[in-house]
């Protein structure tokens, strides 16, 4: 496919929804050199309120039909010359992957296989891996039948998870067998779970960390790492507060899962120190764009540049070093962090006066969204 002849290359931003879209909506539109479209599922979209945002596109959710969804983004493609597609979400990378084929007759994009997607994407299959290469994990049981969650012999507090990605955080935290039993029904009722049940794991107390890279048929091009300050859910979620690391330990490990399987593209490689051990656990492997994608941009790694630079067939710059800086994401979810957990207030206002932050006075409308949705969630949480 020929490359549009428009002065500004065109990038269609999938997952519209997500705050990493819009981190990449912004820092992109921020440059001055694209013509940012964007790809989402409602008219309330984040990405939609974005400034940089030259046109929207609203297709089906590729979660509740994924054949509407690839046909509507192929019906895009065909009808706009987008020189660059960004897929963010795990299941548009997962979708994409599996038609690549197909979309490269409309448009560029670098993506890794569908086959490693599909291992990434699986706790199960990642914690074989890990095995393999002797990469330290948590425990965890597999389980065939409900009832088998009775007779396991696990030490508490433990954790369920959803044994794949499933596009939202499905995990929870049991203190006794009792509770292990409620709760494990729930996720299991409320996700229906069913030919392949959540995983029951052993529980890691410890800091997060990550390990976030841009790869080129299976060589390391560029990387980052970042440890978690600040989590919500406050039991264990998505950074709300992180800043820059460095640690030759979690290079090593994270790389040689992704050299392992020849990785093409962006990927997270997320792990948890443990407090008693100081050894950093596999937790897992993130086949896409991560929600901490704004620390990476701000600390001078510039991953989605390198993916169209890539795709375009131009020279791509990789950074020599990264700085290192504090980000709070404020509006989505240190916010509720300081709610549920008053005690890190003050530590959360310091933290303003010297980090980075996802709001943007410049492009404030998707902030005021953001601002709007707050009592929304609360309502949504009480009545829930």
């Amino acid at each position: 496919m020929k490359q549009s002849a428009n002065k500004k290359t065109r990038i269609l931003v999938l997952d519209g929804d997500h705050k990493n879209a819009l981190a990449i909506v912004r820092h992109l539109g921020k440059t001055g050199n694209y013509r940012i479209e964007v790809a989402s599922y409602g008219k309330a979209s984040i990405c939609f309120f974005s400034k940089y945002t030259a046109k929207k596109y609203i297709i089906s959710h590729p979660l509740k039909n994924a054949a509407a969804y690839l046909r509507e983004l192929l019906e895009t493609l065909k009808k706009n010359k987008i020189d660059v597609l960004l897929p963010v979400s795990h299941i548009s990378y997962k979708i994409c992957a599996q038609n690549v084929d197909e979309i490269r007759k409309y448009t560029h994009i670098t993506l890794p296989e569908f086959e490693k997607i599909e291992l990434a994407s699986s706790k199960i299959a990642t914690y074989r891996l890990a095995e393999k290469l002797k990469i330290p994990y948590p425990s965890f049981f597999e389980i065939e039948k409900i009832e088998d969650v009775r007779k396991i012999d696990i030490d508490f507090p433990c954790v369920i998870k959803a044994p794949f990605e499933a596009g939202k955080n499905i995990v929870e935290y049991a203190n006794d067998k009792t509770e292990l039993l409620k709760k494990y029904e729930k996720i299991c009722r409320e996700n229906s779970f069913e030919s392949k049940l959540p995983i029951i794991q052993k529980y890691v107390e410890g800091q997060g960390f990550g390990f976030f890279a841009y790869y080129e048929n299976g060589k390391c091009k560029s990387y980052f790492m970042h440890k978690r300050i600040r989590e919500y859910p406050v039991t264990g979620g998505a950074s709300v507060c992180a800043e820059s690391f460095y640690d030759e330990k979690l290079m090593v490990f994270g790389k040689k899962i992704l050299d392992y399987l020849k990785w093409n593209g962006v990927a997270m490689v997320e792990f948890k120190k443990d407090n008693r051990t100081g050894i950093y656990n596999l937790m897992e492997i993130n086949a896409k764009f991560w929600g901490s994608l704004e620390l990476a941009l701000v600390s001078g790694v510039d991953f989605p540049q390198m993916l169209i630079d890539k795709a375009l067939n131009k020279k791509v710059s990789y950074p020599e070093h990264y700085a290192m800086k504090r980000f709070q994401w404020i509006l989505n979810g240190e916010l509720f962090h300081g709610l549920e957990k008053p005690k890190n207030i003050p530590a959360i206002i310091k933290d303003l006066f010297v980090s980075k932050k996802d709001i943007s006075f410049s492009d404030f409308k998707p902030n005021f969204y953001q601002l709007f949705y707050i009592p929304v969630f609360y309502l949504k949480k009480w009545f829930k």
